[in-house]
């Protein structure tokens, strides 16, 4: 019968460990006679034979692989904007990784129903950011131009699309509630005026979570453990996954948020080299 199935914890110490082994050492050595000690070089000849094979592998496997990898990854210069290195952000210098254990099926979080203020709230919290200003070196390094902010020329206006993506996921959230939140269409103007076939708000939104889960596609494999209460193999969603931290992204934005008003029907115009 399998396991039963829990999270990995960041404090959990490896079977066999070094203190593990350690500790099973109690009798104490006999010095090695001259037939144990020949066949302890023997052995330990073969081991440096056997080590030395391995190393060659996985020489070889290396030049291998980086060959294959370039092979998947050599495809020239992007024809739009003619590099082949990632796009650039003002905000990639504070990502960094972390390790994440996702909710598992069945556990209701503050994010979940039922739905109150207090909820409203901490959805609300997660992607209201506002719009951030950058320098005009940064400006300079975007892969599409932004707009200066009139009476600040030498700041520039941009915001992460991570909270568009979150700003939609609240509204399809909402959506989905006309009784307390009313209905969609008080949410907002709809995106194509005077259309025969409806695209609302609504639409919109869920196409741009569309776009942003197909791009940042989470490759993380979900397992399947054997249930035994629905005696059936079942999904499990809590894994660990590799994450970027949430709060340095959301306090890089914070940081940069345009607190004096900014009239975006003033057009300045970029005045820099544009990448």
């Amino acid at each position: 019968m399998a396991s039963v199935y829990h999270r990995l914890l960041s404090d959990e110490k490896p079977a066999n460990s070094r203190d593990d082994l350690e500790s099973d050492v109690s009798d104490p050595i006999e010095p090695p006679s001259s037939s144990s000690k020949k066949r302890a070089m023997l052995r330990f000849a073969g081991i440096a034979a056997f080590a030395l094979s391995l190393m060659a592998n996985a020489y070889f496997v290396g030049l291998h692989s980086k060959s294959s990898v370039l092979a998947c990854d050599d495809r020239g210069p992007d024809p739009v904007w003619g590099v082949t290195e990632p796009l650039y952000s003002p905000a990639q210098s504070v990502v960094k990784y972390e390790r994440r254990v996702f909710d598992k099926l069945g556990v209701r979080t503050p994010y979940h129903t039922p739905y109150d203020d207090a909820t409203d709230k901490l959805w609300e919290d997660l992607y209201d950011m506002g719009i951030q200003k950058i320098t005009k070196d940064q400006a300079a390094l975007l892969p599409n131009w932004t707009e200066p902010i009139p009476g600040d020329e030498s700041h520039y206006v941009v915001s992460l699309n991570v909270f568009h993506q979150l700003h939609c996921l609240n509204f399809v959230r909402m959506a989905l509630y006309p009784d307390r939140y009313g209905p969609v269409q008080q949410f907002g103007p709809p995106i194509l005026e005077g259309d025969t076939v409806p695209f609302d708000h609504t639409d919109h939104c869920i196409n741009i979570i569309r776009e942003g889960i197909t791009c940042n596609a989470d490759i993380t494999p979900d397992v399947w453990q054997w249930d035994e209460k629905r005696h059936m193999a079942f999904p499990h969603f809590d894994s660990v996954h590799d994450c970027r931290n949430w709060d340095a992204i959301a306090d890089w934005a914070r940081d940069r948020k345009i607190t004096e008003r900014w009239d975006s029907h003033t057009r300045v115009g970029h005045e820099h080299q544009h990448f």
